[in-house]
């Protein structure tokens, strides 16, 4: 049974801050058109608007994550003395998981988090089938080649 093929996901885009992904504000697209990764990134109110078009051969790693959720955790710290209300946050951002899927080139990495774990699981695995190198092709003839001499003949001679 084949896997349902899944070219395109959406969700909210995220940044590396150190080595932890971090999700940004706006909407995201990445998707698969023939030999290119595509990704369409729009900031809150639409300010902002970026395409970025990847050879597919570039796409060194793809990395599908899951973390807490660090700005809950944020938000606990600076609201731990107001009558503990903090330690709801805290608790929060360890319970309430973000997932995401990261995609790394040698110069661009393009970070999505969403909520659908098998798109992701699937997105990822077309990614991985799409950077693989093809066979080479050769074309069939409709004539088959010629038979080799028998070696009967070739001692008679």
């Amino acid at each position: 049974m084949k896997s349902k093929s899944v070219t395109q996901i959406t969700g909210i885009p995220g940044q590396l801050v150190g080595a932890v992904p971090v999700r940004t504000s706006g909407t995201g697209t990445l998707k698969i058109v023939g030999d290119t990764l595509q990704g369409n990134f729009t900031s809150f109110f639409g300010l902002e608007i970026k395409e970025i078009v990847i050879p597919i051969q570039n796409v060194k790693a793809v990395e599908i994550g899951e973390g807490c959720t660090w700005w809950l955790l944020g938000l606990g710290i600076l609201t731990l003395g107001i009558f503990f209300i903090g330690i709801i946050f805290i608790v929060l951002a360890f319970v309430v998981k973000q997932r995401y899927i990261a995609i790394y080139t040698s110069r661009n990495n393009l970070i999505l988090f969403c909520t659908k774990n098998d798109k992701l699981n699937h997105f990822r695995n077309e990614i991985i089938e799409a950077c693989r190198p093809k066979p080479p092709y050769i074309p069939r003839s409709s004539q088959s080649p010629p038979a080799p001499p028998s070696l009967a003949k070739l001692i008679d001679t």
